[in-house]
């Protein structure tokens, strides 16, 4: 091997491995919960239809993390209803929390899906599942994958502090 190809082998190896190191999740590192907090409607055109999701990002761990960005799925019910994608960059404090606003969007079938389940079964639950990766810049660069499941309570005809 001449010097020129093992100073080109050497760059490549360095390359990598400063890549692969930029992956890696930090030590001890928990895993943040994500969940809804609110799901406003934006534009209802007839194709497609836009929401603005908040979502609420726990951090369990001992340190700041800087979330550069957000993908993700929900369902609703079992059903897909749409997929969202935020550039947002947000700080979530240690032992804190923060919103983090998404874009979803949906088909108009998904949509329809939606409202046709709704007024099958008024008054009822509503089962979302919220699955995603969350790109993390700092404490170093890597992704958190995350999927996190709930109900929302629809029966508003109840009076408060009532069982059924």
């Amino acid at each position: 091997m001449n010097h020129g190809t093992r100073h080109t082998w050497a760059m490549v190896l360095l390359v990598v491995l400063s890549v692969t190191s930029c992956s890696t999740l930090p030590k001890d590192f928990e895993t943040p919960r994500v969940n809804i907090a609110n799901l406003t409607p934006k534009d209802m055109a007839l194709f497609e239809q836009r929401f603005d999701v908040q979502l609420r990002i726990q951090n369990p761990n001992d340190m700041d993390l800087v979330i550069k960005g957000i993908r993700c799925d929900i369902d609703l019910n079992d059903r897909e209803f749409g997929n969202g994608l935020s550039g947002e960059n947000v700080t979530i404090p240690r032992f804190g929390s923060e919103i983090v606003n998404v874009e979803v969007i949906t088909s108009l079938g998904s949509f329809l899906r939606q409202v046709q389940d709704l007024s099958n079964s008024p008054g009822s639950k509503f089962r979302y599942r919220l699955k995603g990766t969350a790109f993390v810049e700092s404490p170093s660069n890597f992704k958190v994958p995350f999927d996190e499941k709930g109900e929302i309570d629809l029966n508003l005809d109840t009076p408060a502090g009532s069982q059924s």
